[in-house]
């Protein structure tokens, strides 16, 4: 009989401590959801938010902030500023 009380007692501690695993996975993705919320609402750039959202459905990454880094850098280097126009302009001026 003792060891049908020391089967459920381990398998209680088991449940338990299983359950607890998932509140706290379940928990920290719903944390996740909402930091990605807020930082997609204070984006004014909609498509960097448009990348990070492709990206993390394809599962590219394993975060959103490395997605957003990502995209950030992604972006920056497809849209370069025209400072080497700006920069020549600067020059045939001042050498006028």
């Amino acid at each position: 009989m003792e060891i049908i009380y020391i089967a459920v007692v381990i398998f209680l501690v088991w449940l338990v401590r299983t359950l607890y695993k998932i509140r706290s996975r379940d928990q920290e993705e719903a944390d996740k959801k909402i930091a990605f919320a807020k930082w997609a609402k204070a984006q004014h750039d909609p498509h960097i938010v448009s990348m990070v959202q492709t990206f993390m459905s394809e599962g590219r990454f394993q975060t959103w902030e490395e997605a957003a880094t990502h995209a950030e850098r992604a972006l920056n280097t497809l849209s370069p500023e025209p400072r080497s126009n700006s920069h020549a302009n600067d020059t045939q001026g001042t050498s006028s």
